[in-house]
């Protein structure tokens, strides 16, 4: 992980952020890493989000959320994917973008995400996102 993170931060293609335990600071809760995300063709998005969209939009993908295994369960993931939601937000504020999105890795990954406001794409239940408009503050 640090070394994948390190080299993809070094190349820009991402930039990962780490949760450690303040009394010990070499341990890691757990990580989630930003990119920007190619632009996603309009008809790809649920149909009640197309709205008024162009023909491709831009957005972010939150490349990797993870928690070590003996802090899961503790409430962290949801701790992580809050503070990545307002990274973007504050992004997309100063760039724009129309949405976050995240490949869940296997159907419990999408139902977690699920219940902080992300929706599947029709053809892909895998691949969700949450418009930036309708992250909370």
């Amino acid at each position: 992980m640090q070394t994948t993170a390190r080299q993809h931060q070094r190349h820009g293609a991402s930039r990962t952020f780490v949760l450690v335990d303040d009394a010990e600071p070499a341990e890691i809760i757990g990580y989630f890493a930003l990119a920007v995300r190619s632009m996603t063709a309009r008809e790809s998005i649920p149909a009640p989000m197309m709205k008024r969209l162009p023909s491709k939009v831009p957005g972010f993908t939150l490349a990797r959320l993870a928690i070590a295994q003996r802090h899961q369960g503790r409430g962290f993931g949801e701790l992580l994917l809050i503070s990545a939601m307002k990274r973007v937000k504050s992004a997309a504020a100063e760039v724009g973008g129309f949405a976050l999105f995240v490949d869940a890795k296997a159907p419990q990954g999408a139902l977690f995400y699920q219940k902080y406001g992300f929706t599947s794409l029709p053809d892909d239940p895998l691949i969700m996102l949450i418009p930036i408009a309708d992250i909370p503050n």
